[in-house]
C-alpha cells in the first residue's frame, strides 16, 4: 500500500467543517395548532434557534462523512503493490564484460563483495517475484547479438532457471541491437513494458532507441573496486640472429591515488622475469624485459587482485622459429635439399659417405650449404680408417630429422639415437631386402601428405620389401606401398620404401608439393600461435584435409579458471571449417584437431575482452525515448517499491477520476444543501 499525493491530505479538513455545519444548524419543533389562522403567530413565536447543539445519530450526517473521507483519500491517489501489472514485462539483462567486475555492496563489510552478475540475479529474481507475478516474462540479454532466453514465459521454475543461466559475456555487446529487440517485441502490445537491468556502464548512442511501452531502468548499486589493466604486451627477437627476445608490456589503473603492481612473465609456464611498476593516478606505465629465451606461449601476469579479472592477464607467442629446422644426414641429394628450403626450411646438413647395407669402408663428415667437408679430415685419409667418423649431434633443436638412404650404425646410437626419438623421423630409402616394382596405378590414401598429388606418371624402381610396425601405407603402386606414414613414440614417421635415386620423382613437378606436404604434416604437431582474438571474433585456422574432428581447449586464463561451456566448432559441408568463432572467455586456447589415425594438431589461440568493459571513468545509462510522452527513463532507483512504468500508470489514471470525483462533490453538496436549508433532517 503507497500514497502518492500526502499533500491532498489537506482536504481532510472537510469532515470537521461538516461536523461544525450540524452543531450550528437550526433546530425547530413541532406544534399542532387548531387553525391555520395561527401559523403566522404560532411561527413567529415558536421559532426557536439553537445552536451548539449536541450531534445525534443521524444516517446523513454519517453519509457525508463517508463520502467526504473517500473523496479526500481518492485526492491522495492512494495505491497497491499488486502482482502482474503488467500482461507482458520484457527484461533486458546487460551481461556485457563488466558485470563479472566484483561490488562492494552498500553499507557492507569487504567479506561481502560479489560481482554484479551475482547482483543481477538477486535482482531480477527479487523484481520477478514482486511485479511480475501473473506477467508473462522475456528475458534478453547482451552478446555478441541479443539472446533470448525466455520468451512470453509463465513458469517461474523456467524463469529462475534462464537467470541462473546468464554469464558475462566478454566480447562488443550488442547495447543498442538489444534495446531495439525489445523496443520490437512491444510495438503491437499496450500492455507491456520494457525494464533495463544494468550496471549504468552502457556503451551510449547518439540516437535513443524509441519505445510505445512505458520502460524503465534499474541500476545494480554498490561501489566498484579500481582495476589495473594490461593494455599492451608483446615479444619480439632481438638482434638479426634471434637468440634472445624481448618484451614490452603497457599497464595502466583507474586508482585515484598511487600504486603498485607486480608483473610477472612466464615462457611455456616458465617463470622468467619479474618487475614491481608504480602506477601514477590515471596514468600508464611501461614494462620492459631484455635476453628473454625462446618460447611457443609468453604470459604476462599482474600479481595483484583488483575489481576486473579480464584483463589480468595477456599472451604472445614467439615468432623467432617461424621456419621449420631441419636436419639431412645424406650423402648427396641436391633435389631434396632444394626442395627442403623451397618450403621454407631451415636446412643443416650431414654428409654421410658409406654404401648400402653398411659393407665396405664408411666416412661422414658435416657439410655447410657450400658442401666443403668440416669433419676436420682430407678425403685421402678416409680410405684409412677401420670404422667411421661419426659428428656430434649439432646444436639447438630441430623440428625433423631427414635420413636420406643408408646410414652407417653410429648414428643409430648414443645421442643420435636419443635425437631419432625425440624428433620427427623421415627416412628415404634404406636397408633390407629389395624387390622390382611391378609397376601399376598409383593408389593414395586420404592423409596430408598426399593434398594436391596424383603421382601419375612416375617411375619406381627397386622398392624395399619391409613394413615398419608404426605405420600404414598412404601411397601405392599396383599392390606395392611405396609410402608408408604413422606415429611412433607419440611423433610423426615417415617412411620412403625407395631411393629418390631409383626413381624419377624428383624430377615431378609434383616433387615439391610432395615435400612440403611432408614438412607440414611432420612439424605442425606442436602448437603454432595464430595471434589475438576479441571474444566472440571470427578467425582464420587452418584445417588439415584429413580432420574428422576438432575442439577448443583452455590452457591458461580466465577461460581455465572460471571453466565456462566450450565455443562450438563451426562446421562446413566438407567438414570442419576454416572459419571459427573463438571462445567468449579471454584466455589461452588451444584449437585441437584429430584425423582418422588418433593424430593431433594444435593451434594456439588467445583470446581478449573489450577494452572498453574495463574503462569506468562514465557512467551512463542506455538512451531510450518514449512515443507519444514527454517521460525518458532514468538510472535510478526506485524505493517507493513501484517500477516507473507503474508509477506513470498509476498517476494517468488518477488524473483521469479527478474530474469525475470533482463532480460527485459538488453534486452530494447541491443535493444535501436544500435538506439543510429546510431544517429536516434523517
Amino acid at each position: 500500500m503507497g500514497i502518492q499525493s500526502w499533500m491532498s491530505l489537506w482536504f481532510g479538513l472537510t469532515l470537521p467543517a461538516i461536523m461544525l455545519m450540524y452543531m450550528f444548524k437550526r433546530k425547530y419543533v413541532d406544534t399542532t395548532v387548531p387553525s391555520h389562522l395561527l401559523w403566522e403567530r404560532v411561527l413567529k413565536n415558536l421559532e426557536a434557534n439553537r445552536p451548539w447543539q449536541k450531534l445525534q445519530n443521524r444516517l446523513l450526517l454519517w453519509l457525508q462523512l463517508l463520502a467526504a473521507a473517500l473523496m479526500v483519500f481518492a485526492l491522495m491517489q492512494p495505491f497497491m503493490q499488486v502482482s502482474g501489472g503488467s500482461a507482458h514485462i520484457v527484461i533486458v539483462a546487460d551481461t556485457s564484460g563488466s558485470m563479472s567486475a566484483q561490488m562492494q555492496p552498500e553499507g557492507s563489510g569487504e567479506a561481502e563483495a560479489s560481482s554484479r552478475m551475482e547482483q543481477l540475479k538477486e535482482r531480477l529474481k527479487a523484481y520477478i517475484r514482486d511485479h511480475g507475478r501473473r506477467s508473462e516474462i522475456t528475458l534478453l540479454s547482451t552478446g555478441s547479438s541479443p539472446v533470448t532466453h525466455v520468451s512470453h514465459e509463465s513458469d517461474r521454475g523456467a524463469i529462475d532457471r534462464a537467470i541462473e543461466a546468464l554469464h558475462p559475456y566478454y566480447g562488443t555487446a550488442s547495447y543498442r541491437e538489444t534495446l531495439s529487440l525489445a523496443a520490437a517485441l512491444t510495438r503491437e502490445e499496450p500492455d507491456a513494458e520494457v525494464v533495463v537491468f544494468t550496471d549504468s556502464h552502457w556503451r551510449q548512442d547518439s540516437v535513443p532507441i524509441a519505445f510505445e511501452v512505458p520502460v524503465s531502468v534499474e541500476t545494480i548499486p554498490g561501489a566498484a573496486k579500481h582495476n589495473v589493466s594490461i593494455e599492451q604486451f608483446g615479444v619480439s627477437p632481438k638482434g638479426a640472429t634471434g637468440s634472445s627476445y624481448e618484451g614490452v608490456a603497457v599497464v595502466s589503473s583507474n586508482a585515484e591515488g598511487a600504486s603498485s603492481v607486480e608483473v610477472n612473465l612466464y615462457g611455456d609456464s616458465q617463470l622468467l622475469a619479474s618487475r614491481v611498476v608504480e602506477l601514477e593516478p590515471k596514468k600508464k606505465a611501461t614494462a620492459s624485459f631484455s635476453n628473454l629465451p625462446f618460447a611457443e606461449v609468453y604470459r604476462l601476469e599482474l600479481a595483484s587482485e583488483d575489481g576486473y579479472a579480464a584483463d589480468n592477464e595477456s599472451f604472445a607467442f614467439g615468432t623467432g622459429r617461424s621456419s621449420a629446422r631441419v636436419l639431412l644426414l645424406t650423402s648427396g641429394n641436391l633435389f631434396l635439399e632444394k626442395a627442403l628450403q623451397l618450403s621454407g626450411a631451415e636446412v643443416t646438413r650431414i654428409a654421410v659417405n658409406g654404401s648400402a647395407g653398411g659393407q665396405g669402408d664408411q666416412a661422414s663428415g658435416r657439410q655447410g650449404e657450400g658442401g666443403q667437408d668440416e669433419g676436420g679430415q682430407g678425403a685421402e685419409n678416409k680410405n684409412d680408417r677401420t670404422e667411421p667418423d661419426i659428428p656430434p649431434v649439432p646444436d639447438g633443436e630441430f623440428d625433423l630429422l631427414v635420413m636420406d638412404g643408408s646410414i652407417p650404425e653410429g648414428f643409430t646410437q648414443g645421442k643420435w639415437a636419443e635425437l631419432a626419438r625425440q624428433t620427427p623421423l623421415w627416412t628415404i630409402g634404406g636397408d633390407g631386402p629389395k624387390v622390382g616394382s611391378e609397376g601399376g596405378r598409383p593408389v593414395l590414401a586420404r592423409h596430408p601428405l598426399t593434398s594436391y598429388l596424383t603421382m601419375s606418371g612416375v617411375y619406381f624402381g627397386k622398392l624395399i620389401d619391409q613394413q615398419p610396425a608404426w605405420g600404414e601405407p598412404v601411397i601405392r603402386l599396383g599392390e606395392q606401398p611405396l609410402v608408408y606414414a604413422g606415429v611412433a613414440e607419440g611423433r610423426p614417421r615417415l617412411s620412403f620404401q625407395f631411393l629418390l635415386q631409383d626413381s624419377d620423382l624428383p624430377l615431378s613437378p609434383e616433387f615439391p608439393v610432395l615435400v612440403n606436404n611432408a614438412l607440414d604434416w611432420m612439424t605442425s604437431g606442436s602448437g603454432t600461435g595464430l595471434g589475438r582474438f576479441m571474444a566472440g571474433a571470427q578467425a582464420d585456422i587452418p584445417v588439415a584435409a584429413d580432420t574428422v574432428s576438432a575442439k577448443w581447449v583452455p590452457k591458461s586464463g580466465l577461460a581455465l579458471a572460471d571453466g565456462p561451456a566450450l565455443a562450438e566448432v563451426q562446421l562446413s559441408e566438407s567438414g570442419i571449417s576454416s572459419v571459427q568463432t573463438v571462445p567468449e572467455v579471454p584466455g589461452l586456447y588451444a584449437f585441437e584437431q584429430r584425423n582418422e589415425a588418433g593424430e593431433t594438431t594444435s593451434y594456439w589461440l588467445a583470446v581478449t575482452a573489450d577494452p572498453y568493459e574495463a574503462d569506468w571513468s562514465t557512467e551512463q545509462g542506455p538512451a531510450v525515448s518514449q512515443t507519444g510522452s514527454d517521460a525518458e527513463s532514468g538510472g535510478e532507483d526506485q524505493d517507493s517499491g513501484a517500477s516507473a512504468a507503474e508509477q506513470r500508470r498509476a498517476a494517468s489514471q488518477a488524473g483521469s477520476l479527478m474530474p469525475w470525483l470533482a463532480a460527485l462533490a459538488l453534486a452530494v453538496i447541491a443535493a444535501e444543501w436544500g435538506v439543510y436549508q429546510r431544517g429536516r433532517s434523517i
